[in-house]
């Protein structure tokens, strides 16, 4: 197996099983468009393999690289005597998130006390807060609940000897803030069969 097609094949998974299954705000493109009338949109988070680029080399389908999820390794270990690989992925998720929106907010059902709705009134709300993390949060259980529940990744197995890992990103052990942008990782690993080409060998044997 070569690392680009491994790569390349865990991002394609993620995009199908994970990125696929949520919608979360997308930034706009004037950043100080998050006040009282702003009315946000969502999409589906972008996988990007190894690199999330900056916004002058986005490609021209993509608004925003947020939200996203980047495909990383962290290692890569070939064991030539039971000719197994082995690669520990890394998924750093990232979400945009200042407050809550009119959109974000329920409200009672006017026909049922029981029953709550979307607010649809006219009015465009907005309130600046610190709860955005929650988005982070909710796409991070999204995407362990996807690696802890399948065998394998794009027909890589997953290695449970290994623990499956996830938390903040931080610096220097302490959690950086990046308001209204927030930053999880998650961390696994996979296996998979060495196939090596050893006529070589073989005449040394």
């Amino acid at each position: 197996m070569s690392i680009v097609k491994i790569l390349d094949d865990v991002t394609e998974w993620a995009r199908q099983n994970i990125c696929s299954k949520i919608e979360l705000k997308v930034p706009p493109k004037n950043t100080e468009a998050n006040d009282e009338g702003y009315e946000h949109k969502t999409a589906h988070p972008v996988a990007f393999t190894m690199y999330v680029p900056t916004e002058d080399k986005l490609p021209r389908n993509i608004p925003s690289a947020f939200p996203s999820l980047c495909v990383r390794f962290s290692e890569g270990v070939d064991d030539l005597q039971s000719m197994t690989g082995t690669m520990g992925i890394q998924f750093l998720l990232s979400t945009w998130n200042p407050g809550t929106h009119s959109a974000d907010t329920f409200v009672v059902h006017p026909d049922d006390p029981f029953q709550w709705q979307k607010d649809t009134s006219e009015e465009k709300k907005f309130e600046r807060n610190g709860e955005g993390w929650r988005d982070a949060w909710n796409f991070t259980d999204l995407a362990v609940n996807a690696v802890e529940s399948v065998t394998n990744v794009s027909g890589y197995e997953i290695d449970r000897s290994v623990a499956v890992k996830y938390g903040p990103l931080t610096e220097q052990e302490a959690i950086p803030d990046y308001y209204p942008f927030w930053f999880t990782w998650v961390t696994f690993q996979l296996k998979y069969p060495l196939m090596r080409n050893i006529d070589k060998i073989q005449e040394f044997l």
